[in-house]
């Protein structure tokens, strides 16, 4: 289930892997459920787990110069969170990652994913390709910052996350789009 819905997001070939690796895969994980507003990680700490969000998001946030918290990247259900940069790299996070709603997690540790690795070592080569979408995905969002208005950069949030919108808080939908809540209620009110 846990591959299965990451290869979906990514828009990976399903037939690379078997159903026994498939379920495989999923054994190698532990299930957490995060309530909204938890954190998997603060700013500071080195993160000890590889988390990847089955349902629900999470927000990616700092605080900005002025010592506003700053939302730069929402972590959606089929992803893994951005908390695997501290993971992989064994630094400290330059970030929060914070439950924006009640979520399901599944985690997997350092030793296990040597394990995995060993034992799928498929999935290490499948990974090593996702990364790469991911930051196709970062790179994206960042000139789409520079290429659209805000009301443009929120009309194609809507597209892209439909949904999911509806359960995002607000202050961090404006924040991610760079405007203050007042902003982002003003160009609703010009959409709807």
């Amino acid at each position: 289930m846990l591959l299965e819905k990451l290869i979906k997001e990514f828009d990976v070939d399903k037939g690379v892997f078997t159903q026994r690796e498939y379920d495989l895969f999923d054994g190698y994980f532990e299930r957490i459920e995060v309530q909204r507003n938890a954190f998997l990680i603060e700013q500071g700490q080195v993160e000890r787990y590889s988390y990847f969000i089955s349902d629900g998001a999470f927000r990616c946030w700092t605080l900005n110069h002025k010592g506003d918290e700053q939302t730069f990247w929402f972590c959606l259900a089929g992803t893994f969170s951005m908390s695997n940069i501290s993971f992989t790299l064994e630094e400290q996070s330059l970030f929060n990652v914070q439950a924006a709603m009640s979520s399901v997690v599944y985690r997997i540790d350092k030793e296990q994913v040597v394990r995995l690795y060993t034992e799928l070592p498929l999935v290490k080569e499948v990974f090593s390709d996702l990364t790469a979408k991911l930051l196709n995905r970062l790179l994206k969002r960042n000139i789409d910052l520079i290429k659209y208005t805000s009301e443009q950069y929120y009309l194609e949030l809507l597209n892209e996350y439909g949904e999911l919108m509806n359960y995002l808080p607000l202050k961090d939908i404006a924040s991610f789009i760079g405007v203050t809540p007042q902003g982002l209620s003003r160009i609703r009110k010009r959409i709807f």
